[in-house]
């Protein structure tokens, strides 16, 4: 229902102010790679300019205005990753546009979690609208490279953004849409859209004796069995399993003291990291002093944020591997 509400209510309020203009500059034809995803349709008469879909990826959700070249405050979501952009009839304002959308998508049952408005609302509209884009406009299939670039440009604060979400029983949506129009640029549109998922990969269990070897001959172990929701340090209930060995190991050596050290990869702010990593390790020992009655004198928290990869952060790979609570011998 909301995927048919959502592709309806384009189609319809996308009908007005449907005046004649010049198309010298405008594309024949979509891009030869990528489509309309089933979610959100295009805004009528825009044409697709460029595409991306991957499996499983990272995307950051702006959730507020630009100060100093930087977000405000922002969070990352992960799972198939849609990244599309298209160009708007160069009659259409960007402004007309992004109302469009905005009515669509509250319609179809998405929640707003931010949203912005020129220089003043998203704090510098070219910057802004760079931010947004800049970080992934590589990744996406162009047929004409310049198009996007070009279009997905603000001119005097011409720039509209919104993040929003859309909670599912088959997976929540998580949706960042950037609206630009730059001097005698066609108007574009930046969509990329966040199918939550787990990450297709076997996870590596590790027990309490596997713990005790890794301790007793490198001194630490990492435990990729901890999870947490997405920048967060809200333990996952599927940590369960690994929380158990973790206490089965301390009970069967009563003199073991340890350090529970939470680790990040370097995406975000050094701040932001060592404090999230700080909390995940704080919620560690929370969980195993009282669900598993283990002495908290035994137990210290440290977080290192992303000081101590022990992969590269330049793949998704490299980055989960990098996300982890270690375990390490006092």
């Amino acid at each position: 229902m909301n995927l048919l509400r959502l592709l309806a209510c384009l189609a319809i309020l996308s009908l007005s102010g449907t005046a004649a203009a010049d198309t010298d500059n405008f594309p024949a034809h979509d891009n030869s790679i990528g489509h309309d995803h089933p979610l959100v349709s295009r805004f009528a008469g825009s044409v697709l300019t460029g595409y991306q879909q991957v499996d499983y990826d990272r995307m950051t959700l702006p959730l507020g205005a630009l100060v100093n070249d930087e977000l405000t405050k922002s969070a990352s979501v992960e799972g198939r990753i849609t990244r599309i952009t298209y160009v708007a009839p160069p009659d259409k304002s960007a402004l007309e546009i992004f109302h469009n959308f905005q009515q669509a998508l509250a319609k179809a049952g998405f929640t707003t979690r931010f949203t912005c408005e020129g220089n003043t609302g998203c704090g510098g509209g070219f910057k802004f609208a760079e931010t947004v884009f800049e970080s992934v406009s590589s990744q996406l299939a162009y047929d004409d490279p310049t198009l996007p670039t070009d279009t997905i440009d603000a001119t005097d604060g011409n720039v509209s953004g919104l993040t929003a979400h859309l909670a599912r029983p088959e997976g929540d949506v998580d949706l960042v849409l950037l609206v630009a129009k730059g001097a005698d640029q066609l108007p574009g549109i930046f969509l990329e859209i966040c199918e939550h998922k787990p990450m297709a990969s076997g996870e590596v269990s590790v027990d309490a004796r596997a713990m005790g070897d890794g301790l007793a001959s490198t001194g630490h172990v990492a435990l990729y069995g901890l999870h947490f929701a997405n920048d967060s340090a809200a333990i996952d209930p599927s940590s369960k399993p690994t929380l158990e060995q973790m206490a089965k190991l301390l009970a069967g050596q009563p003199a073991l003291k340890v350090y529970i050290v939470g680790h990040t990869d370097d995406t975000g702010s050094t701040a932001h990291n060592l404090t999230l990593s700080q909390q995940r390790a704080q919620s560690v020992v929370k969980a195993l002093v009282n669900d598993y009655r283990v002495a908290a004198a035994r137990l210290t928290a440290e977080g290192v944020a992303s000081w101590a990869p022990v992969a590269s952060n330049a793949t998704e790979a490299g980055r989960a591997r990098n996300r982890r609570v270690e375990l390490v011998a006092q």
